[in-house]
């Protein structure tokens, strides 16, 4: 049975005090994954990976986001997103350097900020893999280039005006279908961590977190998995592959479920995602050679076919 997560704090260099959550590895630790949620999301959504991991042997921590909806700061949720600051809490989440195999699993945007950190030369060597849940390098909908300038005039005129992100993602204020699952999307609509309305300063800096991964990319080294769905009401499948081939690491696989939503860890190809993630890391660890086979069938294939 899957030992329960364990909850505490951690002080930023700042000085806050942010929620931990750590799934411990069942046995001795084997490799140490920090995971970075997504918009609007806590700590608690890695849980199905986190637990698949931990039965293997693998310790899975992540921490609820500044800016985000359990910011202890209630002033910086939906109001603050600085890559550098955001890049600094993981630098000091992360500590010391150990022995210990180190992978970054991103979700969504913090897929974006797991993007950033792999491609600073820093991180370069330290980083034994790097897990990219449907990240959201390009936008489906295109927005107009004077967008972002405007967001910027208008956060210095009236920091405090807020609008919904998903005016830029479908053109309307509605919540967009993230999973197939409903209990899924209602609990992600009612959730009391959800933002509500983002400040323009905030929109503007998702644009540079999403503008800036592409280039990026060819600056990453470590081996790296992405993750993507068909229906993916954010990002097209181009673009999604696209990404994929800017990517420099000489060892990197693309698993595209093609009836997958944005929640691909709540969604119904939930169960193949998680098998896959596993066998990926299970591949890259020193001590699991009978599945560096299965990791280079799965390079070969598209997830979800035979």
């Amino acid at each position: 049975m899957t030992p329960s997560p364990e909850t505490d704090f951690w002080s930023a260099p700042d000085g806050t005090r942010f929620r931990r959550v750590r799934w411990r590895a069942e046995s001795a630790p084997r490799a140490r994954v920090i995971a970075l949620h997504g918009l609007s999301c806590r700590s608690e959504d890695f849980a199905p990976l986190a637990e698949r991991f931990s039965e293997r042997g693998i310790l899975v921590e992540a921490w609820d986001l500044r800016g985000q909806g359990l910011d202890p700061d209630p002033t910086r949720r939906g109001a603050w997103l600085e890559i550098d600051g955001m890049l600094a809490d993981l630098a000091a989440f992360a500590g010391e350097p150990t022995e210990l195999p180190l992978f970054l699993a991103g979700d969504s945007m913090g897929a974006l900020l797991a993007i950033q950190a792999a491609a600073r030369p820093e991180w370069r060597s330290r980083l034994a893999g790097l897990m990219l849940f449907v990240p959201v390098v390009a936008l489906a909908r295109e927005n107009p280039r004077w967008v972002k300038p405007t967001l910027r005039f208008l956060s210095a005129i009236l920091p405090g005006l807020r609008l919904k992100p998903s005016w830029f993602v479908q053109g309307s204020g509605e919540m967009p279908i993230l999973t197939r699952i409903p209990e899924r999307q209602h609990e992600l609509a009612t959730a009391p961590h959800r933002l509500g309305p983002l400040t323009f300063s905030f929109l503007a800096n998702m644009g540079d977190l999403i503008e800036t991964a592409p280039p990026a990319a060819s600056k990453i080294r470590t081996p790296t998995a992405l993750f993507s769905a068909g229906h993916d009401v954010f990002i097209t499948e181009a673009q999604q592959c696209a990404f994929f081939a800017d990517i420099a690491a000489p060892d990197k696989m693309h698993f595209h479920y093609p009836e997958a939503f944005h929640q691909l860890l709540f969604d119904l190809d939930a169960e193949q995602v998680l098998a896959d993630a596993t066998a990926w890391i299970e591949a890259r660890l020193p001590t699991t050679p009978s599945l560096r086979s299965a990791a280079r069938i799965c390079r070969s294939r598209r997830a979800g076919e035979s």
